[in-house]
């Protein structure tokens, strides 16, 4: 055997052992993305069952479970404390949606999303306070809560108690049209 011989065995090793490395590597990589969003779910669940626990929690006190219910006659200190529980909510929700977006998710777990959310949105005092917040997220967040919550009043400004009857106001003027 030449050494022409053995330099072309040796390079028919090498390209073996480089397409071997490239298998395991891709393999290393598919098990890293699911690690990765079987973390990121594990992190969205605790931070859902928080809130879930939270709003349960804040939901016993009459005047914030008015505004949850959309009570036109909510105070206004009620519906500044429920318009910073309905923020929290809505944050936590975009951070679900750009999750989703790009990938993080698991198609069901995005899908479980969006039907909670709808679920959720079903408030009419969530979608006042939706009004009212808008402006604050991200724009392809703000058009998919538009989505979301149909055709609703989305011009409704500030942030009182008059600003919270105007945006009720418009949902159920939109839900007998």
């Amino acid at each position: 055997m030449s050494l022409s011989d053995l330099a072309s065995i040796g390079s028919l090793v090498s390209g073996i052992a480089v397409l071997v490395s490239l298998v395991y590597l891709s393999l290393q990589i598919r098990q890293n993305t699911k690690h990765s969003q079987a973390l990121i779910q594990q992190g969205r669940a605790a931070r859902i069952a928080d809130t879930a626990l939270r709003l349960a929690e804040l939901r016993a006190d009459d005047g914030l479970n008015n505004c949850f219910e959309g009570a036109p006659e909510a105070s206004a200190k009620d519906v500044s404390r429920f318009l910073n529980v309905a923020r929290a909510v809505f944050i936590s929700s975009e951070d679900s949606f750009l999750q989703g977006e790009e990938g993080l998710l698991a198609p069901t777990a995005y899908e479980s999303y969006k039907a909670s959310l709808r679920a959720g949105m079903g408030s009419s005092g969530l979608a006042a306070a939706w009004i009212l917040t808008r402006d604050m997220y991200e724009p392809k967040y703000r058009a998919f809560m538009d989505e979301i919550n149909g055709d609703i009043n989305r011009t409704a400004p500030g942030r009182s108690s008059d600003t919270w009857r105007t945006a009720l106001k418009s949902l159920a003027q939109n839900k007998s049209a």
